[in-house]
């Protein structure tokens, strides 16, 4: 019996740790994005029980830090509004409590000036026969420092490629500037296959050397033949187009180090 209660007392103390599973996310994406003079955005949620007995009690939604800004219906509420949003950086806190526990998740929004300091012409993105080539032109380009040229394989997450300076003088501009970047194909030559030509030349210079001379014309002119075939490298591009879709944009930088970003070009 001693036993018995020992268990169920090891099994309620197990329980009471256990914490709701709680994801928050923005409508239309995670991590927004806004450009003024949009100034509202919609909060979602989920939260999920840990065990049978611990029922969801309340949840809510807190603006964690950021400008002012009015959420419509913080408490229970898996989605709500958030409107008055100024130019700055908000993360907002949904957190749900059951009986003795809770759990929170943050989403990040970032609110940026509908006045750009870059108006892009195009911004375009293709394959050629030196790799990828990211291309853009702006028209008017107003204290700008330059851009990165970024990649994702996911569509979300972007890491830096290179960096190309404005061409504008002092970062204004209001003429068209065209830039480009070249992300090359480095190729390399299989290791195993020019120890393979070499050897298979060392085999047949001993073959030929005891042969007739007849014969020795006629085997040294198919080895060159075959030899000048198989010296063609072997290819192998060390950033070959991978089976997912990639992803590129451009971040743009004043010279007061904000930034913006461009439209994202996704390629096959």
């Amino acid at each position: 019996m001693k036993t018995a209660i020992y268990i169920l007392s090891v099994f309620f103390s197990l329980s009471a740790v256990a914490q709701p599973t709680v994801s928050g996310y923005t409508t239309p994406a995670k991590d927004t994005v806004i450009i003024l003079p949009a100034n509202s955005i919609t909060l979602s949620g989920t939260a999920v029980q840990a065990n049978p007995g611990h029922p969801i009690l309340d949840t809510s939604w807190i603006k964690t830090s950021g400008p002012a800004a009015t959420i419509t219906k913080p408490s229970n509420h898996m989605t709500t509004t958030v409107t008055g949003l100024v130019a700055g950086s908000y993360v907002f806190t949904l957190t749900a409590t059951d009986k003795q526990n809770s759990s929170s998740s943050a989403v990040k929004i970032t609110v940026i000036s509908g006045v750009l300091p870059v108006e892009f012409a195009y911004f375009n993105v293709a394959r050629n026969d030196r790799g990828i080539l990211v291309s853009w032109q702006t028209d008017m380009e107003s204290n700008n420092a330059g851009f990165i040229v970024q990649e994702s394989t996911n569509g979300s997450d972007f890491f830096d490629l290179a960096a190309v300076s404005s061409q504008a003088k002092g970062g204004n501009s209001s003429t068209p500037l065209t830039y480009s970047y070249q992300i090359s194909n480095n190729n390399t030559q299989a290791d195993m296959h020019s120890i393979w030509i070499v050897m298979t030349l060392l085999a047949m210079i001993v073959f030929i050397s005891k042969l007739k001379k007849a014969y020795k014309c006629l085997l040294l002119g198919i080895a060159c033949m075959f030899l000048f075939s198989c010296s063609k490298s072997v290819i192998v591009p060390d950033n070959a187009p991978a089976s997912t879709v990639k992803a590129f944009r451009l971040k743009q930088m004043d010279l007061d180090n904000h930034v913006n970003y461009s439209e994202v070009i996704m390629l096959n």
